[in-house]
């Protein structure tokens, strides 16, 4: 499925102690609900599913630590607003396919941002 590729769990399984944890991005972290991802490969499924993480990543974009983290966040928003208005299945298809080595990379970046909240 697509959307596997795209989202980092932002969960984090321990309580805050890291030098980052105060932070309104780690804040924000901690906050957060995931939501599952779409049960099938439509444009209305992957419609609503970006929709409600839109909110979420342009939040935690406003509020990275530092720039490397804020363009990895723009990145993903951007993502997200394709996914919100992409008018075929095919066109999801074909931008996830084309993006993939990016959400790779932004994942194992945003990874590391979230981990500097432990």
């Amino acid at each position: 499925m697509v959307a596997s590729t795209l989202v980092v769990s932002l969960g984090v399984a321990v309580q805050p102690s890291g030098a980052l944890s105060n932070s309104a991005f780690c804040k924000t972290i901690y906050t957060w609900k995931p939501v599952s991802p779409p049960s099938s490969f439509s444009t209305t499924s992957y419609h609503k599913w970006a929709l409600e993480y839109l909110p979420i990543y342009e939040k935690l974009a406003s509020e990275a630590p530092n720039s490397a983290t804020k363009n990895i966040l723009n990145e993903i928003v951007k993502i997200l607003k394709y996914y919100s208005t992409a008018s075929s299945a095919k066109a999801l298809e074909a931008y996830a396919l084309e993006n993939s080595k990016t959400y790779e990379t932004d994942a194992q970046a945003l990874a590391k941002a979230i981990i500097a909240c432990a």
